[in-house]
């Protein structure tokens, strides 16, 4: 069905628009609150010099507008975090119906015209479903020397898989991991 599939540039941009303007607000009340609690208070503390009337006024105002402010703040920013999840979300399901579809061989060029940004941002995101272990995607090059992401696992192809710690300088440990990686490609040759 061609509605039934969410669409990639209005996923949480509600959420993300709200919480912006849910900050927006926040801050204006903040701003604008206490600005009113100080103005009030100086003016009542002048008028009525001996007495509390500017405190008794002024921080009532105040109190209520920093619970108000940082309230909308907080919550906008939680809102707009929700939307960047959803964003994102969305992202990595076009990502995977793109492997899907090119029975899981992606590259960034083809990540990138999916997603519609450019090269380099499809290429870290990329990059980053690589060094998750659960998200099953590996690493190749082709014949011209351009990277490819394979989806489906690494018993599909354990070539290569980006690791997050620097690589071993010791010689031994390196000659080991490398014989434990061929030792499932030795087998299937066989």
């Amino acid at each position: 069905m061609p509605f039934g599939v969410q669409t990639l540039n209005l996923a949480g941009s509600a959420a993300r628009f709200g919480g912006g303007a849910a900050r927006f607000v926040g801050w204006s009340v903040l701003v604008l609150g206490l600005a009113m609690a100080l103005g009030i208070g100086l003016l009542l503390q002048t008028l009525f010099p001996g007495g509390f009337a500017g405190l008794a006024i002024g921080l009532p105002i105040a109190i209520a507008s920093l619970f108000f402010g940082i309230a909308a703040i907080v919550g906008g920013g939680k809102l707009h975090q929700s939307g960047v999840k959803k964003r994102r979300a969305a992202e990595l399901q076009t990502i995977q119906a793109l492997a899907a579809h090119h029975k899981g061989v992606v590259t960034a060029a083809d990540a990138a015209r999916a997603l519609d940004m450019d090269e380099t941002r499809a290429d870290a995101l990329l990059t980053e479903l690589a060094r998750d272990p659960k998200q099953g995607v590996c690493l190749d090059l082709d014949d011209d020397g351009r990277l490819l992401y394979l989806f489906g696992g690494e018993e599909l192809n354990p070539r290569w898989r980006i690791a997050e710690q620097p690589l071993t300088t010791d010689k031994e440990h390196a000659e080991a991991e490398a014989e434990a990686e061929l030792e499932p490609l030795e087998r299937q040759r066989r």
